[in-house]
């Protein structure tokens, strides 16, 4: 299970970091009728790098773990929302809509092991 932790954690510390150095890029996913849309970038940005450390705390873990996979699903809809505007992953050059709807039920898996990171035999 520490290996399935080291990959949330960094994934979602470089995710975090790509919020900020990156942030007009993903205000594009950021439905345009949503107010403080570079905030919500911001903010689950941060969130994503707070996560990361949290899952290293073990009296954090369950907690962590549930509270990632809610937000997991709460940022579910961007992900829609890129596959139905054809957004793609680099401005400027066209999306596949193969992969913009492809990588959504991989949401699914990413929710499970989520939740399975907070179970006291993961935690070591």
């Amino acid at each position: 299970m520490k290996a399935v932790r080291v990959f949330y954690s960094v994934l979602l510390f470089v995710a975090g970091i790509l919020h900020f150095v990156h942030e007009r890029g993903f205000r594009r996913i950021v439905p345009k009728h949503l107010p403080f849309r570079r905030a919500i970038v911001l903010v689950s940005g941060a969130i994503e790098m707070l996560f990361s450390i949290l899952l290293w705390v073990k009296k954090a873990q369950l907690l962590t773990s549930k509270l990632l996979a809610i937000f997991l699903v709460i940022v579910f809809p961007a992900n829609i929302y890129m596959a139905v505007k054809k957004i793609s992953f680099i401005p400027g050059k066209p999306a596949s809509p193969w992969i913009l709807w492809l990588r959504l039920p991989l949401q699914i898996p990413l929710v499970l092991g989520a939740l399975a990171l907070g179970k006291k035999k993961g935690n070591e």
